[in-house]
Order: structure tokens, then sequence, then C-alpha cells
């Protein structure tokens, strides 16, 4: 009796020839599902290949632009120095500064949404903020800083640069704001020397401690020197004021000429 079944279950297909049957009585049936499926996850394949293929082309592509850009602002000026034969100048430096925006505000155009685009987008900022115009450079920072991840190398200069532009625009609330955000990228000794700074333009009494306390803490890092040299400054005497600056020179005193001495008969 139990070699009859055992034959009897040899006859039978083994569980993998049932689901590969199954398997392929499907795939017979659905043929053409199955073949605009498996198209579909081709397509998806060529796609991220392609999208990825894209981003380093425009990548490298936005990186070129940028360098050519940047190249510019290390051309030497005509009316300067004595150039090399050869060498491509600017008449001014005006004329140079104004070939440097305009290349970086079109890398910042055509390539936003790349690292070398978001880097042109800070220098544009950078670049204004030395010009004067601190409104144009404050929305280059503002959009940088919303765009680039914090491992951009340019973050913490472009935190700082904002907090200046802020500042040349009088807006001192916003720029101590700006310049506290130097902690979040790991430059806490810069946000506490622009503390003391704006403490010192402010008059606040504790001013002075304040410098004093960032020479003391950061000894080696270079906002040492810029706190003694604001602590020096600080110990001059004041300007004077535009009411005595108009007030007129008082007229010198004619020199008098000396006695003769009277002789005696």
């Amino acid at each position: 009796m139990a070699h009859k079944q055992e034959r009897n279950e040899l006859k039978k297909p083994d569980e993998f020839q049932v689901v590969a049957g199954k398997t392929m009585d499907f795939l017979l049936a659905h043929r053409m599902q199955v073949l605009v499926g498996l198209a579909a996850v081709v397509v998806v394949a060529v796609v991220v290949w392609s999208m990825t293929t894209w981003n380093a082309s425009r990548e490298a592509k936005a990186g070129a632009a940028l360098a050519q850009a940047l190249e510019l602002e290390q051309r030497p000026i005509a009316a300067e120095g004595n150039p090399q034969a050869g060498d491509k100048t600017f008449p001014t430096r005006a004329d140079r500064d104004k070939a440097v925006l305009d290349a970086l505000e079109q890398v910042r155009k055509e390539y936003s949404k790349t690292r070398a685009g978001q880097t042109a987008t800070a220098q544009v900022g950078f670049q204004k903020l030395r010009a004067g115009d601190a409104t144009g450079a404050q929305a280059a920072l503002d959009e940088f800083l919303n765009s680039a991840g914090k491992d951009h190398p340019l973050r913490a200069f472009a935190t700082e640069a904002l907090g200046y532009a802020y500042e040349a625009q009088g807006k001192l609330e916003e720029a101590k704001k700006a310049f506290a955000r130097l902690r979040e990228a790991d430059a806490p000794e810069r946000a506490a020397f622009h503390e003391a700074r704006l403490a010192l333009v402010e008059n606040k009494p504790d001013a002075k401690q304040q410098l004093e306390r960032v020479a003391k803490e950061y000894p080696k890092d270079p906002v040492a020197l810029e706190a003694n040299q604001r602590l020096e400054i600080a110990a001059l005497p004041p300007p004077p004021t535009a009411a005595e600056e108009s007030k007129p020179a008082e007229p010198a005193k004619p020199a008098q000429r000396p006695k003769k001495p009277v002789r005696k008969k």
C-alpha cells in the first residue's frame, strides 16, 4: 500500500513544475500586458540613466561657465601696471567689475539648479556688496542661502556678507539675526565678534567687555586681532560734531613787538 502511494506521488508533477506551468499560462494569456510592463521598466531605467548623465553634463557645463566668469576677475587693468604682451585686459576697473557681474548673472540664470549656479549666485551677492549695492546683494545672498545645501563651502561667507548687507541698509536687527546664524555655519567666533562689534556701534555699556571676551576666548583666531583693533578705535577721542566742525576758527592774535628798553640819561 505504501509503495503504491509512493508511485502515485512520483507520477504527480513537482511543485516547481506546477508553479512554472501556471506562470507560463499566465504569460501566454497576458503576454501583451507583460510586454508593456517590461517596456515601462526599461523606459524608467533609461530615464534614470539619462537624467544622471544629463545632470552630470549640465554640472560640467555650469562649472566651466563659472570658471570663465571668475577668470575675468583675474585679468589686468590696462591703466594699472604693465600687462604682458598678449594678455587680455580691461580699460578700467569698473569695466572689469561689470564684465564679471554680467558673466556671473548669466551662469546664475542658465544653471540655477546646479551647484556651480548656486556658487555664481553667492558670487553675485559678494560683487554687489563690494560695489555698494546692498539691496541687490541681500537678494542674491538670500537666494543662495535658501537654495544651497548646508555643506556648501561658501555658506559661512554668504551668511556674514548678508549681515553686512543688512547693516549697510541700516537694518541692524536683521543684521544681528544674520550674524547670529554664523553659529549654525560652524563660525561661532565670527558670530561672537559681530555681536560685540554691533554692541559697540549701538554704544552699549558692555560693548568693550564683549570685545575683550572675544579676544580672550579666540586668541589664535583672526577675530582676536579684529576685536583688539576695535578696542583701540574705541579708546580714541570722539570725532568733532557737525556743530564743532562748522564753528569758525578764532582769528590769530597779532604778534606783539618786543618793547625797546628805555635808556637812562
